[in-house]
């Protein structure tokens, strides 16, 4: 199994490297930008502990569900070469029961999930990370007989039916964690969310029972002398504070800290939620275990990871926990955490990280672990900071900038004298540009305190800056990080140091993968079936990077040559077809999609294989030709969303010029790409050429034929994608932010009919809507840039407004951000709006809705826009 192959150059996205720094307190500072200060007391210790940022883990990478779809050992160095990059503080560490107790009482600490867990353990322990073991999580199936509480409902969301088992079970895992060295095991806590019953289904009364559970572990821990070694955490509720309040009212002689989780929220809300807590659990510390916004652009000054860093740290909160850190596919239960909130998702998808892995990698590896927080002042409100303090004397400065101006910002001290230069380490939003080094962002200068304080100059973009005594990390970035070879063959690999001095030295990981010189000339072994090798490119202070090869096999005489697919494999938004062949005349080539081991008795080719939405696809396939040894077994994973790129109601049937769009009957045939159509109807297929539709809607493009049976009149005069907003196929709501044809804000979304918003009225067309959500002063919005022919034009839409629940929702219709219409909906029956007339010259213009009405929670609900020719 392999993924893009795309080469990168070498720490293309940072141009300051060893030895950029800027020597001089003014070099950066610009006497056009606006003045802002910092003020930070370091008499004033607003905070004695704080523990630091780290993130949530569910350890499934080395497990079935993602190594059989392909995960191996090679990628496996790249997770962990991340984690040593960001080094988080502490790791929220998922745990299920099944991993070593299939039968009640008796214990595998020797099991293939022990294995590896004990894996994960290792690589925090290098990190420098604390573990937080989320002891219970979800309930594997091979434990239903004998650990459910009786009558759930979610067997896989059970609590422990028996409370003094469950004590004796994690008294048992923590003794021999530590018995095996694990002394970076410090916290406890247990399940997830227990308010909703995601993840703890038991009595009536949940809260009770969880205290008692949470009692009956610390007392067993006592009675087997471990209580001291570890610290007890709970209840990991979310928009809960009465289950905090409870636990501290009926279990404060259990829980040594208390822990909450809280996403997308307002920053101007986040003392409330934190005070709230805090006036309840008196003088224990307060965690932050889950935070979180999906990407891209959607931590921002309103509500993000700086603000929230800042916030918590001034506020006493005693860590931050990021949710989460690469996604996984689990088997049991079944599920995929990819796609939203990670760091980076699961490398079986692609090796490069999301835009967060930029924006909050370096908040978790600047921000030092068990320091000190020092009071901060700000002059102007459209700047926020904390400062820490670290055990060694270390300062580390954050700055968060709104950005609507450049400011001058001078971070001045007082309580002390402060001599060391501080490095400085910079984000906005454009640094967030992933490539497969996965490289946090470079030092971007140096700054020598005069006076006691020192001036920087922030863009006019919404971003921050920590500044540091510590200094940089030092970064390998190999080139090229993925590549693919033949058996034998050799490749030669480059590798530059950020932010550090000297060379590298290479190494080849694992035995049998072949050999690389001292100059990164590497030789591929010589391979019967693929194989992926990872590569090391070491820095003198211990920092490396990885590449990764895939050796393929060399053709041989007497063996079918391998299977070569047409498309990359990883993550695609809509759907797609994939072309086997084999470089040996005649060969037949047989195939899998379930991940089993093809033979001549799977599934032969015969022609595209078309990849569906919401699929993921582990296609396995070999070869074999008459007289010859068949090949070996090529694997490519595919994973599909469910992105619409076609106009409504027409499906993917063909590339250009790459054959036939195949269908039976008389359909309507779409032909071009990215908004740009030309229509035709045919009977019984049609070749996709732009020939046989009279012209190229769209040269250059990925074009592509769709067809529809169901042909009905003229095509629209703009093709709209997702203009009924039936994508992605949600059952319940999906959220953005998300791109489908439109671009949705984080408070806009799809929902169903049988969505929570329990609308009154069923969806005008088809089964569901747009939402527009505002609350906590937050708007929401969705765009889509269409290509309209010159002309005058109306927007028609059909509108109604949440019943039961919240405000009435404005709604502002908007072409290149000009209101053309509105709509107030009044009560949750579907009315059809039709917006002012409009005036457009030939070209891409953008249509936006936008819920206005940003007081108190108010949901409208959108459906079938279409563009009219103006009456």
């Amino acid at each position: 199994m392999r993924r893009r192959r795309n080469a990168v150059a070498a720490a293309a996205a940072f141009a300051l490297g060893a030895g950029a720094l800027i020597p001089t307190t003014s070099a950066l500072a610009d006497d056009g930008a606006e003045a802002r200060t910092v003020t930070v007391d370091l008499d004033h210790v607003v905070q004695e502990d704080y523990l630091g940022v780290g993130v949530n883990v569910i350890p499934w990478s080395l497990l079935e569900g993602t190594t059989t779809r392909g995960y191996d050992d090679a990628d496996w160095e790249v997770d962990v070469e991340r984690i040593a990059t960001i080094q988080p503080k502490v790791a929220r560490v998922w745990f299920q029961i099944d991993w070593m107790e299939l039968e009640k009482g008796e214990y595998d600490f020797e099991s293939p999930e022990m294995q590896a867990f004990y894996r994960y353990l290792d690589a925090f322990e290098q990190a420098g990370t604390e573990v937080l073991l989320n002891f219970g999580w979800k309930v594997g199936e091979r434990v239903h007989d004998w650990f459910l509480y009786p009558g759930v409902q979610k067997p896989y969301e059970s609590a422990p039916g028996d409370l003094e088992a469950y004590g004796r079970s994690a008294s048992a895992l923590l003794q021999n964690l530590f018995d095996r060295g694990y002394d970076n095991v410090d916290y406890l806590t247990f399940y997830n969310e227990p308010n909703g019953s995601w993840d703890f289904e038991g009595p009536a009364d949940q809260k009770a029972y969880y205290a008692q559970m949470a009692r009956d572990v610390h007392e067993q821990l006592i009675a087997d002398d471990l209580r001291d070694d570890i610290e007890i955490w709970g209840p990991e509720e979310v928009s809960a504070p009465d289950w905090t309040e409870y636990m501290a009212e009926n279990a404060g002689d259990v829980f040594d800290s208390y822990s909450f989780h809280l996403y997308g929220e307002a920053y101007s809300s986040l003392k409330g939620f934190i005070e709230t807590r805090q006036a309840t659990i008196g003088d224990k510390p307060l965690n932050l275990t889950e935070m979180g916004w999906t990407n891209p652009g959607t931590s921002v000054w309103e509500t993000g990871y700086a603000n929230y860093l800042i916030e918590s740290a001034n506020e006493g909160v005693h860590s931050n926990l990021i949710w989460q850190l690469n996604g996984v596919m689990t088997n049991d239960p079944a599920g995929d955490t990819n796609g939203s909130f990670n760091l980076w998702d699961s490398l079986i998808l692609g090796i490069e990280p999301t835009a967060a892995f930029y924006e909050a990698g370096p908040l978790i590896r600047y921000i030092p672990e068990h320091s000190e927080v020092l009071a901060t002042e700000v002059s102007h409100d459209d700047i926020r900071a904390t400062a820490y303090r670290a055990a060694d004397g270390e300062l580390t400065v954050l700055v968060e900038s709104q950005g609507a101006v450049e400011a001058e910002v001078t971070v001045q001290f007082e309580g002390g004298k402060v001599n060391d230069r501080f490095t400085r380490i910079a984000f906005t939003d454009a640094d967030a540009q992933p490539e497969q080094n996965a490289l946090l962002p470079a030092s971007s200068g140096e700054l020598k305190p005069k006076h006691n304080s020192f001036s920087d100059t922030l863009p006019a973009a919404h971003g921050y800056a920590i500044y540091t005594t510590a200094g940089a990390a030092t970064q390998v970035a190999v080139d090229p990080v993925q590549s693919s070879i033949r058996g034998g063959e050799q490749l030669q690999l480059g590798a530059d140091v950020i932010d550090g001095k000297g060379g590298v030295t290479w190494s080849v990981v694992g035995e049998g993968n072949g050999t690389i010189s001292k100059k990164g000339l590497f030789t591929a072994p010589d391979v019967d079936e693929e194989r992926t090798v990872a590569i090391r490119a070491t820095a003198k202070d211990g920092s490396y990077g990885v590449a990764q090869v895939l050796v393929i096999p060399a053709s041989k005489p007497g063996v079918t040559d391998p299977v070569e697919f047409s498309l990359e494999p990883g993550l695609y938004q809509s759907v797609e077809a994939v072309e086997l062949t084999s470089a040996t005349p005649g060969a037949e080539i047989y195939y899998t999609t379930d991940g089993s081991v093809p033979t001549t008795s799977s599934t032969r080719y015969e022609g595209p294989i078309f990849l569906n939405p919401l699929q993921t696809v582990y296609l396995r396939a070999m070869a074999v030709a008459p007289g010859l040894e068949p090949s070996g077994v090529s694997s490519r994973l595919y994973k599909v969303l469910d992105v619409q790129n076609a106009p409504d109601g027409y499906r993917f049937c063909a590339y250009a010029d790459r054959g036939e769009c195949e269908f039976s009957g008389e359909a309507s045939v779409a032909f071009g790409s990215d908004g740009l159509f030309v229509f035709g109807t045919f009977t019984d297929g049609v070749e996709c050429t732009a020939a046989a539709f009279g012209g190229d809607p769209n040269p250059g493009g990925d074009n592509r034929c769709f067809y529809n049976t169901e042909v009905s009149g003229e095509p629209s005069v703009v093709t709209i994608f997702n203009a009924g907003f039936e994508k992605p196929a949600t059952g319940g709501t999906a959220n953005g932010p998300m791109v489908n044809g439109w671009e949705f804000s984080a408070r806009a979304g799809i929902q169903h009919n049988n969505s929570v918003f329990a609308p009154v009225a069923p969806a005008p067309e088809g089964e569901r809507t747009l939402y527009l959500k505002t609350d906590s002063g937050l708007g929401s919005r969705v765009d889509q840039t269409v290509v309209f022919p010159a002309g005058t034009f109306q927007i028609t839409f059909y509108a109604a407004n949440r019943v039961g629940f919240g405000g009435l929702q404005e709604i502002d219709v908007e072409i290149d951000g000009e209101v053309v219409g509105q709509a107030f909906p009044q009560n949750g029956e579907y009315v059809l709006y039709t917006t002012d007339s409009f005036t457009v010259d030939a070209g891409e213009h953008t249509i936006s809705f936008v819920g206005t009405t940003t007081e108190g929670d108010n949901t409208g609900f959108v459906d079938d826009v279409r563009v009219v020719i103006a009456e």
